[in-house]
């Protein structure tokens, strides 16, 4: 079967004016982990055309928590697993892994491959250095979440839009608390589920 025909198949349940842009569009996802590897996920099965994924970290049981990756995957490099479970799930999703790690000399080039980028990092440095990177590029946009750890509680989440910068989580919690796939998962959902209203949105945040 073609990989159109499959795309067709396995987005029916969708709006096909929805199916049409996320066909158009690509993504950067910076950061594999908890958040990114779920993440890519959600934006393959929702049929977003081209992801680029960033990491430089290998799989270790310790991330198996909360992480999406397998026992058999230990080892591996986590965007190119990534990667291989995204072309083997949905073969009409066009997915090019880069292992290495984002720093500020990396990001003039990482920025001119797409136009909105998801911070997926875990730790306060790197969240940092992205947040103040695209604050001063304002004709790119990315997502960013601060705030995933512990068990949490969802009334606490919060989403805000600030120019070219969209911030999701509960702005509070710590990685000292633990982390937790039912909240990180979260979280990952909500930057998924941005990304989407953005690209429905002509390339603007909002409802």
């Amino acid at each position: 079967m073609e990989s159109d025909d499959i795309r067709a198949k396995v987005l029916k349940r969708q709006l096909k004016e929805d199916n049409d842009l996320f066909a158009q569009q690509s993504v950067s996802i910076l950061g594999c982990g908890g958040l990114g590897s779920n993440i890519a996920l959600m934006l393959a099965r929702a049929g977003v055309k081209k992801l680029y994924i960033y990491d430089f970290d290998s799989i270790e049981y310790s991330n198996l928590n909360r992480q999406n990756y397998t026992i058999n995957e230990i080892g591996q490099h986590k965007v190119s697993a990534t990667k291989a479970r995204l072309n083997e799930t949905l073969p009409y999703v066009e997915v090019e892994a880069f292992v290495q790690k984002v720093t500020p000399e990396s990001l003039d080039e990482i920025a001119e491959r797409s136009d909105l980028f998801i911070e997926a990092f875990d730790n306060r440095e790197s969240k940092a250095m992205v947040l103040d990177y695209f604050m001063n590029h304002p004709n790119k946009y990315v997502i960013t979440a601060s705030g995933l750890s512990g068990l949490g509680d969802i009334k606490n989440v919060k989403i805000k839009h600030l120019s070219n910068v969209c911030l999701v989580g509960d702005f509070k919690s710590s990685p000292e608390e633990g982390l937790y796939l039912p909240y990180v998962s979260i979280i990952a959902s909500l930057e998924a589920l941005e990304a989407l209203k953005w690209i429905k949105n002509g390339g603007n945040y909002g409802e």
